[in-house]
């Protein structure tokens, strides 16, 4: 995927420019998305992220890790994000 550039977000009262770059891993780090798992939670990541409002500038999924860097609204903080993109997408992926 190529990274697209980010661009100042502009609000009524203030412009912003926050970006955040996450990278997480399966428990005990083992190499399950790959294939199917992988495509899936891809999928997930960017519809999820859109809920919040959150843009999606790069994404990669590794078999034993993955990497996420997106644009943020200022009222979302980056605990508040994570817990809804691995939440989520856990627990539609343990279904």
């Amino acid at each position: 995927m190529k990274p697209e550039s980010p661009r100042i977000k502009r609000t009524r009262h203030a412009k912003h420019f926050l970006t955040y770059h996450f990278v997480w891993i399966p428990k005990y780090g083992r190499d399950i998305l790959v294939g199917k798992v992988a495509e899936r939670l891809k999928e997930m990541l960017k519809e999820y992220s859109q809920e919040i409002g959150c843009e999606v500038i790069a994404l990669e999924v590794m078999p034993d890790h993955v990497h996420v860097f997106l644009q943020a609204k200022p009222n979302l903080s980056p605990a508040q994000i994570v817990n809804h993109l691995k939440g989520k997408t856990a627990r539609k992926l343990l279904q």
